[in-house]
């Protein structure tokens, strides 16, 4: 794994079962569309880590209307459903991650379509919404194969995204990322840790310190105690 915040170059093996399913979806993609598609999940794992990684399908977004490609998967029977290896067309929110990812994913090109692959750091970030046990094992594969992330690097991104920590909308439907943060650190680096006083606390500091000269309206103290006491 390349440094965090200068990207990285990953080789990848596209006789993987992600790689297939993408190299058959990008040769059916006409040559005169100019398209970007950006994966995560567990697919750009198995394409650049270890291609052992289990995963049963490819999570993937474009930008724009994704329809079109949405049209292309289903007829080539590579949807949900229709394949047991299959492509899930998202939207873009649903990768929740570090607001940094984009400067550090890599673009590959298969073909005349560009391939983007958010850092490993950003895969696994947006895994700690469910870290359920497959997402437990890509932490453990991801630090096994490459020796990171350090406590040290998960901490600081974890930082850059404290806003992954503020209380989901009641519709939502996803898991406790406070409490799968406190499992993963187990699992990872054998110890506990205090997500509000190491992560919450001290990025909401540096945003109250820049936002103060600005915006002294705002009580941000009082978002601080909040937060960090909840």
């Amino acid at each position: 794994m390349n440094g965090l915040i200068n990207g990285w170059h990953p080789e990848i093996d596209w006789s993987t079962p992600a790689g297939e399913v993408l190299t058959r979806l990008c040769a059916l993609i006409p040559a005169t569309t100019d398209a970007t598609i950006t994966l995560f999940g567990s697919a750009p794992l198995q394409l650049a880590i270890d291609a052992s990684l289990k995963s049963n399908d490819v999570d993937l977004f474009t930008h724009g209307d994704p329809g079109w490609l949405e049209a292309i998967v289903h007829s080539a029977g590579l949807a949900k459903k229709e394949a047991a290896f299959y492509i899930q067309c998202c939207w873009e929110g649903n990768f929740r991650t570090s607001p940094r990812w984009r400067l550090r994913a890599a673009r590959v090109r298969r073909g005349q379509v560009t391939i983007v692959l958010p850092h490993p750091i950003d895969i696994l970030i947006a895994k700690l919404h469910r870290y359920e046990e497959k997402d437990r094992n890509a932490f453990l594969l991801v630090r096994d194969r490459t020796g990171h992330p350090t406590e040290e690097e998960m901490r600081a991104e974890l930082q850059f995204a404290v806003d992954l920590y503020r209380p989901n909308f009641d519709e939502e439907v996803t898991g406790d990322i406070t409490t799968n943060t406190l499992l993963m650190w187990q699992d990872l680096f054998g110890h506990d840790i205090d997500v509000r006083k190491e992560i919450i606390a001290p990025a909401l500091a540096r945003l109250r310190n820049g936002y103060e000269a600005d915006l002294p309206g705002t009580d941000y103290r009082a978002e601080l105690r909040r937060l960090s006491e909840g």
